[in-house]
C-alpha cells in the first residue's frame, strides 16, 4: 500500500511552493497582529 501512495506522489513545483510560503507568510501576519491586538486588550505590557 505505500508504495502504492509513493507512485501517485508528484513533488510540487517551485511555483506552488513559492504560493505556499506566501500564502503562510499572510497568516502569520495575521496571527500576529490578532495577538497584538489581543495583548493590548488584556493590558499585557509586552
Amino acid at each position: 500500500m505505500s508504495r502504492q501512495i509513493a507512485d501517485g506522489f508528484q513533488a510540487p513545483t517551485l511555483s506552488e511552493l513559492e504560493a505556499r510560503v506566501r500564502g503562510l507568510e499572510s497568516q502569520v501576519a495575521h496571527l500576529t497582529e490578532l495577538v497584538k491586538a489581543l495583548s493590548s486588550q488584556n493590558g499585557d505590557s509586552r
